[in-house]
C-alpha cells in the first residue's frame, strides 16, 4: 500500500493530459469505525473513476513513506503514551498532505482518502487527550469536499473482525515445518483466536464504542454524509458511485 502510494505521490505534472479532470479539483473523503469497509469502497471507487480517464489519486492513514515504518514498530513493540501516537499520526497525515494531497488538487484532480482527520479526532478523544488540542494540531489540513462516513455498529464491527479472523485460520498457507511444530502453531492460533473472541474482543468492542460515539457526534458537527455500512459491498459501492458523480460535476 505505501509504495503504492509512493508511485501515486509523484509530481502531478507528469499526469498525462489526455486524463480528464473535475469541473473543480475534489477531496473525498470515507470514515467510519474499524472494518466499516472504507478501504474495499475507496479501492472500488479508484477503479471505477480510472475507468473512465479522470485523474484520481488515493491516500490512507498510516502510509507516509517516511512514518509508516515508525508507526508499524510502535504498533508492534510496547504500547507508546497516547500523545506519541497522536504526534505520529498527525505528521503521518502532514506528509501525506504535502506529498499527494496538495499537489494533486493543485492540478485540478481528484483524491480518495481513506480515513482523514475525523479519525485522528476520535481515536485521540477516545484515548483522553484534549479535544481542543488534537483538532488544533491539524490545522494545515484540507477542508474536504465531502466526507462519506460508514456507518456500522460496534457490535458489527466486533463481527466482522471474529470472522476475518477465522479465515485466516482457515485458510493459512501451509508452512514449511514438520508435523509436529505444525501442530503446535496450529494450536497458538486457535489460543489467539480464543482469547480475541473472548477478553480480546470486550476491549475491542469497547475502544469501537467510544469511537463510534465521537463518531455519531462529527456525523452533524462536520455534515458528513451518512451511508449504512452493514449493507452489501456492491450497495454501498453503487451510493457511493452516484453521489461522488453529482459531486464531480457541480461547477
Amino acid at each position: 500500500m505505501a509504495n503504492e502510494q509512493q508511485r501515486e505521490a509523484l509530481d502531478a505534472s507528469h499526469v498525462p493530459s489526455l486524463l480528464q479532470r473535475p469541473e473543480r479539483a475534489r477531496l473525498i473523503v470515507l470514515e467510519g469505525i474499524d472494518l466499516s469497509g472504507r478501504t474495499t469502497q475507496v479501492q472500488l471507487l479508484r477503479d471505477w473513476l480510472s475507468a473512465q480517464h479522470y485523474y484520481v489519486t488515493t491516500t490512507a492513514w498510516r502510509t507516509s513513506p517516511l512514518i509508516a515504518d515508525v508507526l508499524a514498530k510502535a504498533r508492534t513493540n510496547s504500547p507508546l503514551h497516547p500523545l506519541t501516537y497522536s504526534l505520529l499520526y498527525c505528521a503521518d497525515h502532514l506528509d501525506r498532505t504535502e506529498r499527494v494531497i496538495r499537489p494533486t488538487l493543485a492540478h485540478g484532480g481528484i483524491v480518495l482518502a481513506d480515513r482523514y482527520t475525523y479519525t485522528a479526532f476520535a481515536r485521540d478523544e477516545a484515548r483522553g487527550l484534549d479535544r481542543e488540542w488534537v483538532r488544533n494540531l491539524y490545522h494545515f489540513s484540507v477542508v474536504p469536499d465531502v466526507v462519506f462516513y460508514l456507518h456500522i455498529s460496534p457490535d458489527e464491527a466486533v463481527r466482522r473482525r471474529v470472522a476475518l479472523q477465522r479465515e485466516k485460520l482457515q485458510n493459512g498457507q501451509p508452512q514449511k515445518h514438520g508435523a509436529k511444530e505444525q501442530k503446535k502453531r496450529r494450536r497458538e492460533e486457535a489460543a489467539s483466536l480464543v482469547a480475541l473472541t473472548a477478553e480480546g474482543m470486550k476491549g475491542f468492542h469497547n475502544f469501537e464504542m467510544k469511537m463510534y460515539e465521537k463518531y455519531q457526534t462529527m456525523q452533524k458537527e462536520f455534515d458528513f454524509v451518512v451511508v449504512e455500512g452493514s449493507q452489501s459491498v456492491d450497495r454501498v459501492q453503487a451510493l457511493l458511485r452516484r453521489a461522488v458523480m453529482r459531486l464531480l460535476l457541480e461547477p
